[in-house]
C-alpha cells in the first residue's frame, strides 16, 4: 500500500512523480543536484510555493523551468508541456474556431508529442488538462 504523501509545507496531500520529471523541470541554473535515488512527489496545492519535494528535499515553484498550470491561472503558462502550448494559445485557437487537441496543435503548428513522462511536471500525459482547457474556452468559462 502507498503512504499518502504530504507537502511539508501546506499539508495539504500530494502525488508520486518520476524522477525523469523532476529532473527535466528544476532549474539547471541553480545548481540543483536530484538524488535519484530518492522518492519524488508534487504539491498539488495552488496557494502553496512547493513544487517538488521529497524526504530530504524541499523546492519552490520559482525552482522550476516553467511555472506549474494548476499554480498559474496566466495565458503564459504551459498545458502540453510537450509541444510547449500555453494557456493563452489554446484560447486564441478556440476563439478561432478550433475544438480539439489536434485543431490546436495544427493552429499553433506546435504537435511535438509522447515526451510527457519528462516535461510534464506531473509525469504523465497532458491529454485531459488540455481537453479541459479547450472545453472550458468553448463554453466560456475562461476569458477568451
Amino acid at each position: 500500500m502507498e503512504i499518502i504523501q504530504i507537502c511539508p509545507k501546506c499539508g495539504v496531500p500530494a502525488i508520486r512523480v518520476n524522477n525523469k520529471a523532476v529532473m527535466w523541470n528544476l532549474s539547471k541554473s541553480k545548481n540543483i543536484t536530484i538524488d535519484l535515488k530518492l522518492k519524488w512527489s508534487i504539491c498539488l496545492n495552488p496557494n502553496c510555493n512547493c513544487s517538488f519535494f521529497s524526504k530530504d528535499n524541499v523546492f519552490k515553484t520559482s525552482d522550476l523551468i516553467r511555472p506549474l498550470f494548476f499554480k498559474d491561472s496566466s495565458d503564459n503558462v504551459p498545458i502540453c508541456y510537450c509541444s510547449d502550448i500555453t494557456r493563452g494559445e489554446i484560447k486564441n485557437a478556440v476563439r478561432n474556431g478550433c475544438k480539439t487537441i489536434n485543431e490546436v496543435q495544427a493552429y499553433t503548428k506546435k504537435n511535438i508529442t509522447g515526451i510527457c513522462e519528462e516535461k510534464n511536471p506531473l509525469g504523465k500525459c497532458c491529454r485531459n488538462v488540455f481537453l479541459k482547457t479547450i472545453k472550458h474556452g468553448i463554453k466560456g468559462e475562461i476569458d477568451l
